[in-house]
């Protein structure tokens, strides 16, 4: 079972989210001495999260945007850190972090890891550069709201992207066996029709012998006997049976070669234009015959899937072996 996640769900999960970095923001603005920064760096927040989250139809967001949305991640702590009262960074004064982390980890699940990822380092050296203080990587949710962040989104989009090639695979592999399993259904059904027809065929020739009182001619013998190999073909030649075939190894036989034909199941789930194009080679092989004996088979297990052979005699030497493709 394929779940399918609507494209609005998600966005209106992440712009609820990045709204609420940017209400902590809005909030904090006791933290500041001087506003102007920090509401120029909310604007430009607000506006890339937007942009960010729902322009665009499909997943990849188009690289030009991409590095402009992590451009303006990265001016929200220089417009906003010059601001803040004494350097305090455990407060909510730096929104801005937890609003860095939802920008870039929008960037990475639009499939822009390597932007995302430098976006994120140039926020995390201007952070660490104002505190001069390394725990502000850990007071401030750096680590936890941005860097963590981001990581999961990587981690969720390489995820999804592995589920969607899986889930395309074996879509394409019920496909392939449903053309397979349609296509050995047709050669059955066109293999029934030959019987048929071949024992239809029999049943006249059976109705002629009875009318006669098994008193034939010649000729009618002669009749009767390719009827009869015409049918056995039909029952063990299966697919290796088509009218090219069939009319080749009837022509041959009317010159005194000995054909037999066996089907062992080496053509089962064969494509079918790889099949043709090997039954119309066998068929020229059979007609440049002229006397001995050909045998025509197909086995399962082997690396070809037709073999011919020709021979004058048994005791003598194939005068043709050929195996298919």
């Amino acid at each position: 079972m394929i779940l399918v996640v609507k494209r609005l769900g998600l966005s209106v999960i992440a712009l609820l989210f990045g709204l609420f970095q940017g209400a902590l923001g809005l909030a904090s603005f006791e933290f500041y001495s001087n506003p102007t920064g920090p509401f120029v760096a909310l604007i430009i927040y607000v506006v890339t999260l937007f942009s960010t989250v729902t322009m665009y139809r499909g997943v990849t967001l188009p690289l030009a945007h991409a590095a402009l949305a992590t451009f303006a991640t990265c001016l929200l702590p220089i417009l906003t850190n010059p601001a803040i009262k004494n350097h305090v960074f455990d407060t909510y004064a730096t929104w801005y972090i937890g609003g860095a982390g939802v920008l870039l980890t929008t960037i990475v699940v639009r499939r822009n890891y390597a932007l995302a990822w430098v976006g994120a380092t140039i926020v995390t050296v201007e952070v660490v550069a104002w505190a001069k203080d390394l725990n502000v990587i850990w007071q401030s949710g750096l680590m936890g709201g941005m860097v963590l962040l981001v990581a999961a989104g990587q981690a969720i989009s390489l995820g999804v992207d592995k589920a969607a090639r899986d889930a395309k695979a074996l879509a394409d592999q019920a496909a392939e066996e449903k053309s397979q399993t349609q296509a050995v259904t047709a050669r059955r059904l066109e293999r029934q029709v030959r019987l048929q027809s071949a024992f239809e065929a029999s049943k006249n020739l059976l109705d002629l012998i009875v009318a006669s009182d098994g008193n034939l001619s010649s000729d009618q013998r002669r009749e009767a006997a390719l009827a009869e190999v015409a049918l056995r073909d039909e029952i063990r030649g299966r697919d290796l049976m088509n009218p090219a075939l069939r009319l080749a190894v009837q022509e041959a036989r009317r010159r005194g070669v000995e054909v037999i034909l066996l089907d062992e199941g080496g053509l089962d789930g064969q494509d079918s234009d790889l099949v043709e194009r090997m039954l119309a080679d066998v068929a020229s092989a059979v007609q440049g015959v002229q006397r001995g004996k050909v045998t025509i088979r197909s086995v399962q297990g082997e690396t070809w899937l037709i073999t011919v052979l020709v021979t004058d005699s048994p005791n003598d030497p194939p005068v043709l072996w050929l195996r298919l493709p």
